[in-house]
C-alpha cells in the first residue's frame, strides 16, 4: 500500500519498451503533481516451458529475473531522479488483467499505459493490454500513445 500521507496513488504500466519510457515521461511533465505516489506495475512474459530441458528452462529464468531486476533499477533511478515517491510491483499472469488487479490492490485512483499502437487487425487478433485495462478498470485510465515527430508528418 502507498506511503501514508500520500494524496493519490498513480499506476503506471511498464515494460522494457520505448512506450513505457514515453509513458513515464508524460505522466511526469502532464499530470505529476506534487506527493504523488507513483506505483510502477510490471507484468513479465510468461513462457510454455512445457517441452524445456530443466537447463533450459533455469537459464530462460535467470535471463527473466535479471531483465526485471534492470528495469525496476531503471525506473528507481527515473524516480529519484524526479524525487517522486513510489515503489515497483511485480505480478505473474495475463498482463492487462493483472494491472487492473494490482491497481485495484494498491488504491489506485488513476492508471497510465503506453500503446504498441498495434494495427485494427493485430489488435483483433492478438488483444491489447490497454483496451483491456480501459474496459475493466473501476478507475480512470490514460492511454499515452506516443507519436515520434517522424508519425505525424503527411
Amino acid at each position: 500500500m502507498a506511503e501514508s500521507g500520500a494524496h493519490r496513488v498513480v499506476a503506471l504500466a511498464i515494460d522494457e519498451s520505448e512506450h513505457s519510457d514515453n509513458a513515464f515521461h508524460w505522466y511526469c511533465e502532464h499530470i505529476y503533481k506534487e506527493g504523488d505516489y507513483l506505483l510502477l506495475i510490471h507484468v513479465p512474459e510468461t513462457y510454455d516451458f512445457t517441452m524445456a530441458s530443466p537447463a533450459v528452462v533455469e537459464q530462460l529464468l535467470k535471463e527473466l529475473e535479471e531483465r526485471v531486476d534492470n528495469l525496476e533499477k531503471k525506473y528507481r533511478e527515473k524516480l529519484l531522479a524526479r524525487r517522486i515517491s513510489g515503489k515497483f510491483r511485480t505480478a505473474s499472469g495475463k498482463p492487462g488483467e493483472k494491472i487492473v488487479s494490482v491497481a485495484r490492490d494498491e488504491r489506485a485512483t488513476l492508471i497510465i499505459t503506453g500503446t504498441r499502437g498495434l494495427g485494427k487487425f493485430r489488435r483483433t487478433i492478438l488483444g491489447s493490454v490497454s483496451d483491456y485495462i480501459v474496459h475493466h478498470s473501476n478507475v480512470p485510465v490514460l492511454v499515452c500513445r506516443w507519436k515520434s515527430p517522424e508519425d505525424t508528418k503527411s
